[in-house]
Parts: C-alpha cells; sequence; structure tokens
C-alpha cells in the first residue's frame, strides 16, 4: 500500500501560518469525491508524481535549484519514507543585499508517504536536472499473490 501523508504534527506547524493552511488542503484532498484534487499538487511543497507496477512504486519529485547534497532520503521502520530538501538560508543583510521582492522559497521542504511490503535494500534514488527519481522494489511476496478460484 502507498499512501501519503498529509501533514506532520511533531514539526509545529502553528508557527508556520500559511503551511499549516496547505496541509490542510493536503488532507482535504485526499478524500475520495474530491473536487479540489487536481489542485493538490500546487499547494504542497513540493511537487510529486507516484507511479505504481506489479514490482515496484516510483516517484518523482520536483526540486529545482537544489543540489543532491541538500536532499535526504529516508526510510524508517514504521514504513515512512520522508524525502526532504533544504536551502541554506540567506541573510538578507548579507554583503549589503536589500530585496525588493522576494518570492522563492526556502528553508526546508518535506513530504512523507507511508510504503509498506517495500524491499528497502533494494531502492534507488537518483536526481539529475531537479528531478529526484526514487525506485522503491515491492517484496516477492506481494508479486506472488495469486487469488485462487473457489471449488
Amino acid at each position: 500500500m502507498f499512501r501519503v501523508q498529509p501533514f506532520n504534527i511533531r514539526d509545529g506547524y502553528a508557527e508556520k501560518g500559511r503551511e499549516v493552511l496547505e496541509k490542510v488542503f493536503d488532507v482535504a484532498m485526499d478524500q475520495p469525491f474530491n473536487p479540489l484534487g487536481k489542485v493538490s499538487g500546487a499547494l504542497s511543497s513540493f511537487r510529486v508524481d507516484v507511479t505504481e507496477n506489479d514490482d515496484k512504486y516510483e516517484i518523482y519529485a520536483e526540486l529545482p535549484g537544489f543540489t543532491k547534497e541538500e536532499i535526504t532520503v529516508s526510510y524508517d521502520d514504521n514504513s515512512r519514507l520522508s524525502v526532504s530538501a533544504q536551502h541554506i538560508v540567506e541573510d538578507e543583510d548579507a554583503e549589503g543585499v536589500k530585496y525588493v521582492c522576494r518570492e522563492r522559497k526556502r528553508g526546508k521542504f518535506e513530504r512523507e508517504f507511508f510504503v509498506d511490503d517495500i524491499a528497502a535494500d533494494e531502492t534507488t534514488v537518483s536526481f539529475e536536472n531537479g528531478l529526484l527519481h526514487i525506485v522503491l522494489p515491492k517484496l516477492a511476496a506481494d508479486r506472488n499473490k495469486k487469488i485462487f478460484d473457489i471449488n
């Protein structure tokens, strides 16, 4: 099973205003028959596509402007896959620079997914031209599942 985690309460979203609203929309987008489902990617910290076939899941995440050293991908014992990227926050007054307009996001961005029954040790991660690609092979037991006819 593959499921997006809408938000992570332990990060203290109370002071993050806009991010709280984004995460609430993520939960709403996850509901069946949701008319706003097509805009959920635009409200997330970064956009992802997830595909599934018989033997694997694949995740494609847009992370333009990041280097691979700024990206972390981890998988824990609770079947949680975490993808985070963090820009080093520049001091606005460094070198005498004053911003008139600053629209590019900075700071830490994170998405989490619940993925069980994968072969974590066979997972591959690559990053090229701002696109993170994660391949999560399913466990062999899932590939061999069969539905038997009842006589």
